[in-house]
């Protein structure tokens, strides 16, 4: 039962790299021990890279620099990290030559979340950029062989998952109708305040599932901290800007990446630090129960 503290605070991390698994996640695994909390974790149990779609990002990217549109390199302030960055040379080139299947290659620690209960989830399909990149050109086979792959292997490994969040928040219409399918209870994809089941195409009835909306967020959909951290901002100043986001609302959902949060930890630990005396820290699918209870029918 929620307590009778001020509110609800979820903290929701997309593992989709090498270095998420290798270094982030045993840090995030002892912060949350530290704080006595449990996160979230949406799975990318497939690549995190492809030459073709890397490439064709890329091709896109100088387009729109060469037109002076948002995201090009007239940008004024820089909006996250680079991915070689964030990745580093090693994780760069682990990325790029090796390419694992991050739910094989790195499942004993996957297993380890599973086993201390913090709360797995499916993040896309076999492909992470097959699913960010080229989403609307699958079409329904396309998107079903994309999907079903990574959806048996998490389910086989770690029980039916709950939740599900897309690659780069992108998904159409055929996602929404996989993920009822499926029987997922929530998806975290759409731009919102708190919980909602989205409308059907026809308008006259709503999705089974719910989707959870990420409201504590910078520009471009881009993580709070990352954004700081790319600013060049300390942690002072990163950390006030989270709290504030946070304390404006009182059903709050923070994302970001164990590659970033979970080694750049001290931004984190002091946002955890000051919101455990007025919230609860849950995972998501306790953040979307609680709302419920509180929800007017």
């Amino acid at each position: 039962m929620p307590s009778h503290r001020r509110g609800t605070f979820a903290f929701r991390l997309d593992v989709d790299s090498v270095v998420c698994l290798e270094q982030g996640i045993p840090n995030m695994l002892r912060l949350g021990d530290r704080h006595g909390v449990r996160f979230t974790f949406f799975v990318n149990m497939g690549r995190s890279f492809s030459w073709r779609h890397t490439t064709a990002s890329v091709l896109r990217r100088r387009r729109r620099a060469e037109g002076g549109k948002p995201g090009g390199t007239d940008s004024q302030e820089p909006y996250k990290i680079p991915v070689t960055r964030k990745l580093g040379r090693g994780g760069t080139l682990r990325t790029v030559l090796l390419n694992p299947r991050l739910g094989r290659r790195y499942r004993s620690a996957l297993d380890l979340l599973h086993r201390e209960g913090h709360e797995l989830g499916l993040h896309g399909g076999s492909s992470h950029p097959a699913w960010q990149y080229r989403l609307d050109e699958l079409g329904d086979d396309g998107l079903e062989r994309l999907f079903r792959p990574a959806f048996e292997e998490f389910r086989d490994r770690y029980g039916h998952p709950r939740g599900f969040a897309s690659p780069g928040f992108r998904y159409n219409r055929a996602v929404l109708d996989l993920l009822d399918a499926d029987g997922f209870e929530y998806a975290s994809d759409m731009v919102g305040e708190v919980p909602f089941r989205p409308e059907r195409r026809e308008g006259t009835s709503r999705h089974a599932h719910f989707q959870v909306p990420v409201n504590v967020i910078g520009d471009r959909q881009v993580p709070v901290i990352e954004q700081g951290l790319a600013r060049g901002h300390g942690d002072d100043r990163i950390v006030r800007d989270a709290l504030d986001r946070i304390r404006a609302r009182p059903f709050a959902l923070m994302y970001g990446h164990p590659y970033v949060e979970g080694v750049h930890t001290r931004p984190l630990a002091a946002v955890l630090s000051e919101v455990a005396g007025d919230y609860d820290v849950v995972t998501v699918r306790e953040y979307l129960q609680r709302w419920k209870e509180t929800a007017t029918p």
